[in-house]
């Protein structure tokens, strides 16, 4: 992005601007997520999800940079007016114990606010007491949903075990995906989850949709192609598992594996 393209941009509507600067975000332009970033607070209730915009956020969601996926989060709250800070953060816990029904949006949105640094430890209790307690699997699978902004080694541990633990095989693929491949984790801790999951592949009580759900996860995390037998998998961790460490280790922080 040059100079001229900067000033260009301020002339066309707020609607233009987060379009273009997220589809320049997309393609590894450092400028223009920087002006995305720096915008985006202003834009707040001003946007649509225009088709455009509907494609440019599906590919966000899933880029390869987290830098990316964290803006993909505050243009998703910019599209639904929650500004960033704990007014927003106080409606949506407020609105989420009042109605039921409103529950799933609140508890996603609460997401994407703490992974943006508003009010971590009060979201993060009321997300995980949501996708561990609420008794509507709906309810607890948006409850996952928004964890995975968190970005905590913390919360992976809690989305592990609602992946080996709830009742819904629904939430359980969620909280896999978010384990594994989707959320805003660096490559380096989601290493952390590889002898757990190799354990519940290895385990003979573990049933058949869940010991593949765990090789497919342990196959993104690492991007390692190995047959789908739990002792080829501890063979190669024992071997290789500190280099490969040391390898998401020596990347740029914001490099994942991602779709883009």
């Amino acid at each position: 992005m040059t100079d001229s393209d900067a000033e260009r941009l301020r002339s066309v509507p707020p609607q233009a601007q987060a379009e273009e600067l997220l589809a320049r975000a997309l393609a590894g332009d450092e400028r223009a997520r920087d002006l995305l970033d720096r915008n985006i607070r202003e834009w707040t209730g001003h946007l649509r999800l225009t088709p455009q915009m509907r494609q440019l956020e599906t590919r966000a969601r899933f880029s390869s940079d987290l830098r990316v996926r964290y803006a993909n989060a505050d243009v998703n709250l910019a599209l639904e007016g929650w500004a960033r800070n704990e007014s927003s953060a106080d409606t949506l816990i407020a609105r989420a114990h009042a109605e039921p029904k409103f529950r799933s949006y609140a508890v996603y949105y609460l997401g994407m606010l703490a992974g943006r640094g508003v009010d971590y430890d009060r979201i993060h209790a009321v997300l995980l007491d949501y996708a561990q307690h609420d008794p509507d699997p709906i309810v607890r699978q948006w409850a996952v949903e928004g964890m995975r902004y968190l970005g905590k080694d913390e919360v992976l541990d809690d989305l592990f075990q609602s992946f080996t633990h709830d009742p819904s095989f629904s939430v359980r693929d969620r909280a896999g995906c978010n384990v594994s491949d989707c959320g805003n984790f660096t490559r380096a801790q989601r290493m952390r989850i590889v002898p757990l999951l190799i354990q519940l592949a290895g385990d003979p009580a573990t049933v058949p949709q869940m010991r593949n759900w765990s090789f497919l996860a342990l196959q993104e995390i690492t991007g390692e192609s190995l047959p789908t037998e739990a002792t080829v998998w501890a063979d190669w961790y024992r071997a290789h598992g500190p280099e490969k460490l040391a390898q998401f280790q020596s990347q740029p922080w914001w490099q994942i594996r991602g779709d883009e």
